[in-house]
């Protein structure tokens, strides 16, 4: 899964990457984004390029259990599939904006978190989907992170992994309307991605500084 995420990139980086682009929104940087925060997120609406940011959890009404539930990740291996997920993966493929993310391994009777990134903290997207909400009686873009089965090397801390790509890869995304990513999804720039383990402060969402990424000794 893709619980907690880093995004340190500058807008001006973005806008030049994604020269047609309209920016309506783009929130200051973060070390520790968790989900329900306001994230980065590049998306295509109407035949234009959007940056803007968008509340992170899909929602869906659990009839069962009486209660709203919310939704951080998709998995690419069912996204057709479920219902929640199917059309805004077929109509709304998006991109996250991130500079690495953060894992729990279990050892022993712990977890400890590892930040996993593209050495040093290069940028990164994540394939995501986007839909419209009412949260509140207003209109809401909200965003779900796409996760695919961890390689072999990300496998050694969880087993899975966000669906990670390069620029051109996430050009390709936004355009792709065969869904070639549900077979296709193996990034270039996996290969480059590290990993370290990191203070267990990062499980608080309220630290949010430098520290956070801080590689430690166990």
């Amino acid at each position: 899964m893709c619980g907690r995420f880093v995004n340190i990139e500058k807008k001006e980086k973005i806008v030049n990457l994604f020269p047609s682009s309209k920016v309506l929104n783009y929130s200051n940087k973060s070390y520790n984004i968790s989900p329900s925060n306001l994230i980065n997120v590049i998306y295509k609406n109407n035949n234009n390029i959007y940056i803007d940011n968008l509340f992170w959890s899909f929602s869906y009404f659990n009839k069962q259990n009486n209660i709203t539930q919310f939704v951080i990740n998709a998995r690419i291996e069912t996204i057709v599939s479920k219902y929640l997920f199917k059309e805004s993966f077929i109509k709304r493929k998006c991109l996250i904006i991130s500079n690495g993310y953060f894992e729990w391994k279990k050892i022993d009777n712990t977890k400890q978190p590892y930040f996993i990134s593209i050495p040093k903290n290069e940028l990164m997207f994540f394939g995501g989907i986007w839909r419209q909400e009412i949260k509140n009686n207003v209109k809401t873009n909200v965003v779900s992170i796409i996760t695919k089965e961890a390689n072999k090397n990300l496998s050694k801390i969880h087993s899975r992994m966000p669906l990670i790509m390069s620029h051109n890869e996430g050009l390709e995304f936004l355009e792709d309307k065969d869904n070639k990513f549900l077979e296709n999804n193996e990034s270039v720039v996996e290969d480059d991605i590290d990993y370290f383990p990191v203070s267990k402060n990062v499980n608080n969402p309220k630290n949010n500084d430098e520290n956070c990424i801080k590689e430690i000794n166990l």
